[in-house]
């Protein structure tokens, strides 16, 4: 316990003094850390200070993050897939963040999977390369062969990653309550932020939760040679390894599209388009992140797909509700795809001022005016719309946001490889087989067929709820319980004004009474010292009346803040 947090202390030393050396002082001191900064800031010698405080805030807070390591170098990455959460400019400079990091030696990953797998390692693998593939942020690949002469990658966690995560999180959670605290109304929720951050962190170390993911991924489109995911070998795979088969082919990455046929480029966008669409549309679970860097490209122009440890996933009803922004969109009705919004923001139309956002969504919508279906850029119109969504200061759910990013990511693949490509036009069948789900005759009956079972059920239970209530009535043991968001507290704050009144007619007692005494007195004798005594006393009574009042005032100010976010939260 005490290593670790004399661990977590220098750990908190290195992150202050990499915040104060790349120009955030201030806001260290904003959030009340302040004599720590100071402290710092007389440590730090800064060579190309002036040149550094020059850059604008996104580029030093990227800085940073470099500096800082793998776990402020993924928040980074996962904050630049994230528009709701920070501005365009910001996440464009965070996707400027890479994984690659310095390598680690060998013989610090052979012990790591002799500690996974055991006694395993040697029965599994006649041959693993020491020089890895790649380094990155959370984890480290190397080439290997199994003893039946298949050829896998081991993807396997940096030694001692999780600690460092865990160190880190602290420190993340700890500058999200003070930012909550001292910085409110930024936008954004700083505390839940970090949590989901936390979640996403607990998936990317879990290498079982990748393999899952990529078995699943594989599994639909089994029937599709075209599209394909690495095999896993789960005998040889563990919390902390993952293998499988090593992909033959080259990185999209690493290829010049002008050295490819027509026919090639064309396949190669197809099947991206193909997989992408599939995976976010009709079946709701999809690859989040397919950049050219993880997909290889083979000689025929089929795929595979690599690294899926960010994956989304969008159930049936927010798909459909996709589909009502789409149709609200070509049938230029705003009320519609408001509506629509509200609901996949899951957001009471009571706790949002609907006449501004109707008329945002009502001017974005005015664009698409005239525009056939076969026009509509699914992935542009959902980006434009919750942006707006997020003027508003409204979240929009973390998966649409990563739907959006898998829609632009293989938009932009598709423009690099093969410009002459209308995606457009090919995502139509995709759109039109989502409308048809929601607003085809067969899916409104099914719709009806259910709200009918529904009041059916209600229509049941009715009578027998209504009994119950009318005989809790008569028996006298009907009950009301309000939630009164912090009651409490404003039980306290009305308790403290009682307080301070009944404290400040006791002092208007004892100064009129000490002044009687004094004047009584003329100037000698006990009744003098009672009543400067009285005068004494009157005047320590008010200045803690003073200090307990400007105490209060600071707590009451953020009990209004408490109170305006619980109300947001409703």
């Amino acid at each position: 316990m005490i290593g670790s947090q004399l661990r977590n202390l220098k750990r908190w030393n290195q992150i202050l003094h990499v915040l104060v050396s790349h120009g955030f002082a201030s806001f260290l001191r904003e959030i009340g850390l302040g004599d720590a900064a100071a402290s710092v800031l007389d440590k730090v010698l800064m060579k190309d200070e002036a040149e550094l405080l020059r850059q604008p805030t996104p580029v030093r807070l990227r800085l940073a993050m470099e500096e800082l390591g793998p776990t402020f170098i993924k928040l980074g990455q996962v904050l630049s897939t994230r528009r709701d959460l920070v501005p365009d400019e910001w996440a464009a400079e965070f996707s400027r963040l890479q994984s690659d990091c310095p390598k680690v030696p060998f013989e610090e990953i052979r012990a790591q999977l002799q500690q996974t797998l055991g006694d395993r390692l040697d029965e599994l693998f006649s041959e693993i390369d020491e020089t890895p593939i790649a380094a990155a942020s959370m984890a480290q690949a190397h080439r290997a062969v199994m003893k039946d002469g298949r050829v896998v990658v081991l993807k396997v966690l940096r030694p001692g990653i999780r600690e460092l995560i865990d160190s880190d999180m602290d420190a993340l959670r700890l500058i999200a309550r003070l930012a909550d605290e001292h910085l409110p109304n930024q936008g954004i929720d700083p505390i839940a932020t970090v949590e989901e951050f936390a979640r996403e962190l607990d998936r990317e170390t879990d290498l079982e939760d990748e393999a899952r993911s990529t078995e699943r991924l594989e599994a639909m489109f089994k029937d599709e040679p075209s599209i394909r995911f690495p095999r896993i070998h789960w005998e040889a795979t563990t919390r902390d390894c993952l293998c499988e088969d090593r992909v033959e082919g080259t990185l999209l990455a690493d290829l010049d599209p002008e050295t490819l046929s027509p026919e090639i480029r064309r396949a190669i966008v197809e099947n991206g388009s193909r997989a992408t669409f599939h995976q976010t549309l009709e079946v709701g679970f999809f690859h989040a992140d397919p950049h050219p860097g993880n997909i290889f490209v083979h000689e025929d122009g089929s795929i595979t797909f690599i690294d899926c440890g960010m994956t989304g996933f969008v159930d049936e009803e927010t798909r459909l509700r996709l589909a009502e922004i789409v149709y609200g969109v070509v049938g230029n009705d705003p009320d519609a795809v408001t509506r629509a919004a509200v609901a996949i923001a899951n957001i009471d139309d009571e706790d949002v001022d609907m006449v501004p956002l109707r008329s945002d969504v009502e001017r974005m919508v005015s664009r698409f005016v005239g525009v056939p279906l076969e026009r509509i850029d699914l992935g542009n119109v959902l980006d434009e719309f919750f942006q707006a969504l997020r003027r508003h200061d409204l979240l929009c759910p973390p998966n649409i946001v990563l739907l959006i990013k898998a829609m632009g990511t293989i938009e932009g693949v598709a423009t690099a490889v093969d410009p002459s490509f209308d995606l457009v036009a090919f995502t139509r069948p995709y759109i039109e087989r989502l409308l048809k789900r929601r607003f085809s005759p067969r899916a409104v009956a099914r719709r009806v067929r259910n709200l009918g079972v529904s009041l059916l059920q209600l229509g049941e239970s009715l009578p027998g709820d209504v009994s119950s209530l009318l005989r809790r009535i008569r028996r006298n043991r009907l009950r009301i319980q309000l939630d009164l968001v912090a009651i409490e507290d404003v039980v306290a704050g009305v308790e403290d004004a009682s307080e301070r009144l009944g404290y400040a007619i006791l002092i208007a007692s004892l100064v009129m009474a000490s002044s009687i005494l004094v004047l009584a007195s003329n100037g000698a004798g006990l009744t003098w010292y009672l009543g400067m005594g009285g005068f004494l006393f009157s005047a320590t009574l008010a200045f803690g009346l003073i200090i307990n009042s400007w105490r209060r005032r600071r707590r009451l100010k953020k009990l209004g803040l408490r109170l305006q976010r619980a109300r947001g939260d409703r």
